[in-house]
């Protein structure tokens, strides 16, 4: 196959392979990474490094996936010259970043880059996790290895040999080295041997790097196998079906008899023409078992001598070989990094502005008492104008803010307050009696009247409804059993006021369920209130110990005094006898006479009429009746019972106003709402003792955590954006 010439001037056809091949590595990196090249790849990976990937941004990256056993493990260690664990088994169980940088003195450095699913503790303990190593002799990958899983297993309910999601970074600096960042994934497997969940775990983590458009996918395929049987080719055409980001490696081809049909496929594959990729194929050939003992310098030179022979010696070198990969991948990587970097930068500008509001949800920092207590002073004062505005009705502040109109009205306290007074003077009128007395017997009434408004049905929902009577079986059964049981000293026909207290009593006694009820639904509306405006103004510890140490301390004193406030409210009517000096009084009894005996002459009227005994003198004499005449046709006991209920019904409809009134206002308004900004005031906070402020405003350790972690991002995403726009 012929190849066209490459854009690049740094790659072109070797006249001959022989050991300069180094030292023209070593140029065409100088070449292709300047400074800034470099500069700006390790500030992708300080964002990186950042935990970023688990907040939305995805940043160029090089990957190395493929079947377990397919010699990924060989082909970093020709890359990296680090010595990757290559015996057979489940070598790693997470992935593994490798970050080569070029620098005049060897350091090998080991961290433990947490997954997205780690408490803030699991996240303190991992980033303990630090080892340093100043030669590459001294650094023994397999031991990083287990070290680092044995951290992972903290926190964690699984076995040593499970799979993790957090990431092992090994940064390694050195003369002669690219500068690249490759992530090595576990190698894929079909199942785990102990029966285990390991498959399925490095299938979602591979499946998480591949799907990443920012990842350029380094797919291991062994020469002697068929590449559309490697499970990485199904990844491929799922995730990248038009090879547009991926570099393909082809593994043990010193594996291949010469000469066969399986060489020929291979040179096919290698040629770009058996399953084409954008960036091509490129052949490898690595320690074996008989080699594994070979120093870098004897690996690279068999290497070399395999390529210039045979099939390979005619195929281009810059396709073939460790050191021409090295240069492909950092070229590759650059590219790819330069094509992104518009929308990386609007990323990272993004992060920024949530970095940003993070920190302004935490505030400053509070490590002293007067930093304590000036915290606590600034939010007091919001909470005054705020919960004074609630209090008039006044919702221009944007925590008043509705986003819709069925949306509950908890923040705005006048009005929920002004809402449930409604719904309790409604349910008073509507089910506060304990009998509902008609005038005739066997006429039905219409139950209470069914309100669309949502606190009257609420409350009306509590209640049952009266006991439906009327006033011919009341006064039989019910008053006039007290009358017979309670004559007083006199004449007879006397009324007991003692009956009508007793007759009221019973009438009302509903009313400290109903009062009860009430009280109770405004409390937990202002608790609520206070709940929500407290949360948000402050974090979510320093709002709990505030509650916790003062709020409800003094709300519960409030509440005792509401408590004491009814029973004083309802002493008139369940301990005295019934005592008015309302003015209306005497003429609402005088209607209720009035009305009462009108109906029973009409009655009368309608009955001589009917019986066809209703001549003009009779109906005249009758029409002419007075009230006193009509009173001598009733028996002593039935006046003295109409007497009683007609002055019961009446001072029940004086008082029940007065109740509702003195709830509202006495109870609720004086008791629960007077003063209530001052429930958190700077005047408080001023008056606070040390250990006070430290108990309500110290900072937890996870808020320090978090703030510190948010600053060192921050300053962070902020260097990574200047030299992110240096380079657009």
């Amino acid at each position: 196959m012929q190849h066209s010439p490459p854009e690049s001037p740094v790659f072109f056809e070797a006249a001959s392979r022989t050991n300069t091949m180094a030292q023209l590595e070593v140029d065409t990196l100088d070449q292709l990474q300047t400074p800034q090249q470099v500069e700006l790849l390790d500030k992708i990976d300080e964002l990186r490094n950042q935990g970023l990937g688990h907040h939305g941004i995805s940043l160029p990256q090089l990957i190395v996936c493929g079947n377990q056993s397919c010699g990924k493990s060989s082909l970093l260690q020709g890359l990296t010259r680090l010595r990757f664990p290559t015996e057979q088994g489940l070598c790693t169980t997470f992935a593994t970043e490798v970050v080569l940088r070029k620098k005049t003195d060897v350091e090998i450095s080991c961290t433990i880059t947490p997954g997205k699913s780690r408490s803030p503790a699991e996240r303190r303990e991992l980033g303990k996790f630090k080892l340093i190593f100043s030669s590459r002799e001294s650094f023994v990958f397999p031991s990083v290895l287990e070290q680092a899983k044995e951290q992972m297993v903290i926190g964690k309910k699984a076995k040593h040999g499970s799979f993790f999601e957090d990431v092992l970074r090994v940064r390694y600096s050195g003369p002669d080295l690219p500068s690249l960042t490759i992530v090595d994934l576990p190698g894929m497997i079909e199942t785990e041997l102990d029966g285990g969940n390991g498959a399925e775990t490095v299938a979602e983590l591979v499946t998480s790097y591949i799907s990443d458009e920012k990842s350029i996918i380094l797919a291991v395929v062994p020469a002697i196998s068929n590449p559309e049987t490697q499970k990485v080719s199904k990844y491929l055409e799922e995730f990248d079906p038009h090879g547009s980001r991926t570099l393909g490696i082809i593994t043990m081809p010193d594996r291949i008899e010469r000469g066969s049909d399986d060489e020929k496929e291979m040179m096919r594959l290698a040629k770009n023409e058996k399953f084409p990729l954008k960036h091509r194929w490129h052949a490898v050939r690595n320690r074996g078992f008989a080699t594994k003992e070979q120093t870098d310098t004897e690996r690279d030179e068999t290497e070399l001598k395999f390529f210039s022979s045979g099939v390979w010696s005619s195929f281009p070198s810059e396709d073939v070989g460790i050191a021409s990969l090295r240069v492909k991948l950092s070229r590759v990587l650059l590219e790819h990094i330069g094509r992104e970097l518009p929308s990386l930068v609007a990323a990272v500008q993004a992060a920024i502005a949530t970095t940003e509001s993070g920190l302004k949800a935490l505030g400053t920092a509070r490590d002293t008492t007067r930093q304590q207590r000036r915290y606590l002073t600034g939010h007091a004062e919001k909470f005054q104008t705020l919960t004074n505005d609630a209090l008039r009705g006044v919702y221009s502040n944007p925590f008043f803010a509705l986003s819709s109109p069925s949306e509950p009205t908890t923040a705005r306290l006048r009005t929920e307050v002004q809402n449930l007074n409604i719904a309790f003077a409604h349910v008073m009128y509507q089910k506060g009696h304990t009998w509902n007395i008609v005038p005739d017997r066997g006429v039905l009434y219409p139950n209470s009247h069914q309100s669309s408004f949502r606190a009257v049905q609420e409350y009306a929902n509590e209640f049952e409804e009266p006991t439906l009577i009327s006033r011919e079986e009341f006064l039989e059964s019910h008053i006039g059993e007290y009358v017979r049981q309670s004559r007083p000293s006199g004449l007879p026909s006397l009324v007991n006021p003692w009956v009508i207290g007793e007759v009221f009593r019973q009438q009302s006694q509903h009313w400290r369920e109903h009062a009860k009820h009430h009280l109770q639904r405004v409390f937990r509306a202002v608790t609520d209130y206070i709940d929500q405006v407290l949360c948000s103004l402050m974090d979510h510890q320093t709002c709990t110990m505030l509650v916790r140490k003062h709020v409800r301390p003094e709300l519960d004193r409030r509440w005792r005094c509401v408590e004491a406030k009814l029973d004083e409210l309802l002493v008139p009517y369940t301990e005295q006898d019934p005592i008015t000096y309302d003015p209306n009084f005497i003429r609402e009894l005088d209607a209720t006479r009035t009305a009462r005996y009108a109906a029973s002459l009409n009655a009368q009227s309608g009955s001589i009429q009917a019986s066809g005994n209703s001549t003009f003198t009779t109906v005249e004499k009758t029409a002419g009746s007075t009230r006193q005449q009509q009173l001598l046709t009733e028996s002593l006991d039935g006046y003295t019972n109409a007497e009683i209920l007609d002055l019961m019904q009446t001072y029940y409809k004086t008082a029940i106003p007065h109740f509702i009134n003195n709830i509202a206002l006495l109870g609720i308004e004086n008791c629960l709402l007077k003063n209530l900004a001052s429930l958190f005031s700077p005047t408080l906070t001023a008056d606070m003792d040390d250990e006070l402020v430290r108990a309500i405003a110290s900072e937890c350790e996870d808020s320090r955590t978090e703030r510190a972690s948010l600053r060192q991002r921050f300053s962070v995403l902020e260097a990574g954006r200047g030299v992110l726009l240096e380079h657009m």
